[in-house]
């Protein structure tokens, strides 16, 4: 039996099958979108490796097609909707693997679209590595969420401000968990501006 992550079991079982295809996909045409083309040719050519047959290959490939049911239902419970009606506020690093910041750009054209721009605010910290953002950067977030939500509108939410916010709580406050040694690391307050870039396959 082949051991997959329990979340993805999970939501697997939720929906009733797999919600995920690739058939239809284009690698090649895909990579040519993407931010990351220079990135991954110069490591090819770094590596001595053919790119272009390895993007054959993965053309040629079986593909996986999804249980159309298992859609409707992620559609329908997971995916999400931008029609928020309430103030929100979230915060990811410029650098995640895990969960591509241009998921970010993905959710913000959803809410513009439902007609909710002013009550989203995105902050982004100048960091790699999935959710590595520590306590300082989480409490001035909640506090700007705070403050929009008492007085209706969002205070100054730039990041030399948030920054400074952050650096004012202490030493302990700055810790993040370090993937590389799995041990906490201090990392310093670090808001930047940032655009995200737009996600290949979008969801809607």
């Amino acid at each position: 039996m082949i051991d997959r992550p329990i979340a993805r079991a999970d939501l697997e079982r939720r929906a009733g099958g797999n919600p995920s295809w690739n058939t239809g996909v284009d690698y090649r045409h895909q990579l040519a979108r993407s931010s990351q083309t220079e990135q991954v040719r110069a490591a090819y050519r770094a590596a001595g490796l053919d790119l272009n047959a390895d993007l054959a290959r993965l053309n040629a490939a079986s593909r996986i097609a999804a249980d159309p049911a298992a859609v409707r239902y992620v559609r329908e419970f997971g995916v999400p909707t931008g029609d928020i009606g309430v103030p929100v506020v979230t915060v990811h690093t410029t650098g995640d693997g895990g969960a591509v910041p241009d998921l970010e750009r993905w959710y913000a054209e959803r809410v513009w679209h439902e007609g909710n721009a002013n009550r989203l605010r995105q902050l982004f910290v100048d960091r790699g590595m999935h959710c590595a953002v520590n306590a300082a950067e989480e409490i001035v977030a909640l506090r700007t969420l705070f403050e929009r939500i008492d007085s209706g509108r969002w205070p100054n939410t730039s990041p030399r401000r948030l920054t400074e916010a952050a650096n004012e709580l202490g030493a302990e406050y700055r810790l993040v968990l370090d993937f590389g040694t799995f041990h906490d690391a201090p990392m310093p307050p670090a808001f930047t501006n940032f655009t995200p870039l737009r996600f290949l396959r979008p969801t809607r």
